[in-house]
């Protein structure tokens, strides 16, 4: 069997590490590529969220690339992600393609629910070498996160603009033709190394702008236009609350302790909504937003599928959130027909706002610290 898989974000660096130990046979689709965008959406239903177009895109690529088994990681709650397995199954099935099709429940993952969906891969295969293959994986999706975020800092600080992005640029390439977890992580490590090496301008005062949102937006650059990216090279410092290992740790993690442990964007969103849950990431984009106001950020950002409608509540939230805490967030709705230099446009506006906003808030106090009472 030779399976494939959808991306989100850097994910797939993870699961190439699970799978290359296990020694299971995948193909990996393209990173943000047009043609898995056009092979999603020419047979998504015509409303479909984004995500669902550019997963679809992602599972038809690599099953006419070799793979005849399809993992995909489900849902359950009051977001349309809950129908996702059932409904990409279906039209699978409808084009005629003989694949088996694996749904994860990622509401609730566990190491026995995992092997045992992935039962018919791994038949044969060492146990050892599958509970290996998992917690390589799981310390590969924090590498690759801490290696994103060392980005984020060099990115808007680099006396040389563009060393970053060659970096990582090279990382990417480097880390898609890579096998198995110790040469995986060298290439993870050594961009890490080449980006602490990168001249940067400690004492420059970045603004800090949070990313919110619908997970799979905020953290695919293939739908966001590399936000992250171009803020960076805007000279803003970014901060995504909601990068994968996150997720991977609420969600996996968590999941397999004996003890709870408290959601913090969940309780700080609380104090706006007074509910568990609204669907997909809806309260945590308020909480996030909260959080991000008493760190002393300058700007928040939602980003979300057109039609989301867990983002939608929240954003209504976020007005009340605004008001109070007075901090500015910009909205950005995106689908196949977003155009990138509009999109742009308005991160280059927003940028401008808040530059004016702390220049104005400077002169404020030091006019009122020159006033003798």
């Amino acid at each position: 069997m030779k399976i494939t898989f959808p991306h989100m974000g850097n994910m797939y660096v993870p699961i190439k590490v699970l799978l290359d130990t296990v020694g299971i046979e995948y193909v990996v689709p393209p990173l943000n590529t047009k043609e898995t965008m056009e092979l999603g959406v020419a047979n998504s239903p015509e409303f479909a969220c984004l995500p669902f177009k550019t997963i679809l895109g992602d599972l038809i690529y690599g099953i006419r690339n070799g793979a005849d088994f399809i993992l995909f990681g489900g849902g359950k709650g009051q977001c349309r992600f809950g129908y996702y397995g059932d409904l990409l199954s279906k039209i699978v099935e409808n084009l005629n393609y003989d694949v088996k099709f694996v749904c994860l429940d990622t509401t609730n993952m566990t190491v026995k629910g995992i092997l045992e969906k992935i039962s018919p891969l791994t038949e044969g295969k060492s146990a050892f070498d599958i509970l290996k293959g998992i917690l390589y994986a799981t310390r590969t999706v924090f590498l690759v996160d801490n290696l994103n975020r060392l980005a984020g800092y060099t990115r808007c600080r680099e006396i040389n603009r563009g060393d970053t992005d060659r970096i990582i640029s090279e990382f990417q390439k480097n880390v898609q033709k890579a096998h198995g977890y110790r040469n995986i992580t060298y290439a993870i490590k050594s961009a890490g190394k080449q980006l602490n090496d990168i001249p940067v301008d400690r004492k420059r005062k970045t603004l800090k702008v949070a990313i919110v949102g619908e997970i799979y937006a905020a953290s695919h650059p293939g739908i966001n236009f590399e936000i992250e990216k171009k803020l960076g090279n805007m000279g803003i410092e970014v901060h995504n609350f909601l990068g994968i290992s996150k997720w991977i740790l609420n969600h996996f993690i968590i999941n397999n302790l004996p003890v709870k442990i408290k959601d913090k964007l969940l309780a700080a969103g609380k104090e706006f909504i007074n509910t568990d849950d609204i669907g997909g990431h809806g309260i945590q984009t308020i909480g996030a937003s909260v959080i991000a106001t008493k760190r002393k950020y300058d700007g928040v950002i939602q980003i979300y599928p057109f039609t989301c409608m867990p983002e939608i509540i929240a954003q209504n939230v976020l007005i009340e959130v605004q008001r109070k805490y007075k901090i500015p967030v910009m909205t950005l709705i995106v689908d196949e027909m977003t155009g990138e230099e509009g999109y742009k446009t308005r991160l280059e506006a927003f940028v401008d706002m808040l530059e004016m906003r702390r220049r104005k808030t400077a002169l404020f106090e030091k006019t009122a610290n020159n006033i003798n009472y």
